[in-house]
């Protein structure tokens, strides 16, 4: 499993201790969330029975990396369309590390932690 630095593996596994590791949608957003401290420290104050309430999330000021994980967040959560195709396949507007986090919340969505785990060695 991708993770943008060993500080996002930390914030990810501490945010995911207690909650229920077999819900895809949750695990992919706190995965994206917790990508960038400052995004994480915004959205964390939602938490509700060990979810995010995405929709209610209000991010206000933020980077434009932040503000680009929370919309993935709510486009994989709510199936909004924030980002396009055409968005994602343009290296200046998101940068290849950037992307690789977006596709391995795309892959935790669709396939759950155990898969990226039993493939890529980790263990969360």
């Amino acid at each position: 499993m991708y993770f943008r630095s060993e500080k996002h593996r930390e914030l990810f596994k501490d945010a995911t201790k207690k909650m229920d590791k077999k819900d895809n949608v949750q695990m992919c957003v706190v995965y994206l969330l917790t990508a960038d401290k400052k995004l994480w420290n915004r959205c964390k104050i939602y938490m509700v029975d060990n979810k995010i309430p995405i929709h209610r999330v209000r991010v206000g000021k933020c980077t434009e990396e932040g503000y680009t994980l929370f919309c993935c967040a709510k486009d994989l959560a709510l199936g909004t369309k924030h980002l396009t195709m055409n968005d994602l396949s343009d290296k200046e507007l998101i940068p290849t590390r950037l992307w690789k986090i977006i596709y391995t919340a795309t892959e935790i969505r669709r396939m759950g932690l155990t898969p990226l785990q039993y493939y890529k060695g980790d263990n969360v």
